[in-house]
């Protein structure tokens, strides 16, 4: 399992993000942007079908049947098919030939950990997955302990899924019109809102409220992700740089369940995690507005 996930799900995403980031040196933030959509229903789409699976045939039917239809087809279909960039099949963008077309430029991974955006956007978000990934396994307990029913986490559940993929949408249209770092710095704002209010839930439209707004967070944070490397620190290194970014994540994934579990030991209550989450959101939204990109010379030099 620990396998399957470090290596297999991280290098997953590491590689798709690094593709889609190599291959389109123009309008990046809508390719990222569709790409944020379809990943979003592709998992809507595979909870419900992988999870019946499990109930009618156990775990090992459904994850056997995942592997199997994965090898012949997907695997098959990525060797012959992908590539590092449209030069590598010789295609040409309009009203470039293959000779004046720009190599692919930009910083290496040393020179990016060496910006301060890096480690804002990095640190946001990996906080945003260690909020959600918390908040997602405890949050029939979280809401029980409001005073709600198991039937309002599946309401909430759903409100979720659906602002989080508007939220794709939105954040999509508003990375091609705002500075990543005043879209993050929005995003942490909410994010914020969300947790600080979280711990005074007494009614279902207040939870939905706080469903809708950690969905449209969520949307948020994915457009941005899946942006803002190539965008920033070029295409030359940006499978090492998305690699690390990723990295922090996934750590921050991990630790998120054992903060909110271990506060309840502690407290008897998961507010407390909630209000310092709070704080540190604020903060990070504070660091994103004000940090500088890289210069547009290093930013998406292709683009």
């Amino acid at each position: 399992l620990v396998l399957s996930r470090g290596l297999g799900q991280s290098a997953l995403s590491v590689v798709s993000l690094a593709l889609v980031g190599q291959w389109f040196r123009r309008r990046l933030n809508f390719a990222m942007g569709l790409y944020a959509i379809v990943l979003s229903i592709g998992f809507m789409a595979a909870f419900p079908i992988v999870g019946a699976v499990v109930q009618a045939e156990g775990w090992r039917t459904a994850w056997a049947g995942i592997g199997f239809a994965l090898l012949p087809g997907l695997v098959a279909v990525g060797w012959l098919l992908v590539r590092r960039g449209p030069e590598d099949i010789g295609l040409r963008l309009e009203g470039e030939s293959r000779t004046d077309a720009p190599a692919a430029g930009g910083h290496t991974w040393q020179a990016a950990l060496r910006t301060p955006a890096f480690w804002v956007f990095a640190l946001a978000s990996s906080t945003y997955n260690l909020v959600a990934s918390g908040i997602g396994l405890f949050n029939e307990s979280i809401l029980a302990e409001r005073g709600f029913a198991p039937g309002i986490y599946h309401r909430s559940l759903v409100v979720c899924a659906l602002l989080s993929l508007v939220g794709n949408f939105l954040g999509g249209w508003l990375a091609t019109r705002w500075a990543a770092n005043r879209l993050m710095a929005l995003t942490m704002l909410l994010l914020a809102g969300a947790l600080a209010g979280l711990p005074f839930l007494r009614t279902v439209p207040q939870v939905d409220a706080f469903a809708a707004v950690m969905g449209l967070a969520g949307g948020f944070v994915i457009v941005i992700f899946f942006s803002f490397w190539a965008d920033a620190f070029g295409r030359a290194h940006l499978g090492r740089i998305v690699g690390l970014a990723q990295m922090m994540t996934v750590l921050a994934s991990a630790v998120g369940p054992l903060l909110l579990a271990q506060c309840h030991a502690v407290t008897g209550s998961y507010a407390a995690v909630f209000f310092v989450l709070a704080g540190v959101v604020v903060l990070l939204g504070a660091a994103a507005w004000i940090v500088r990109l890289p210069p547009p010379w290093t930013a998406g030099g292709e683009s």
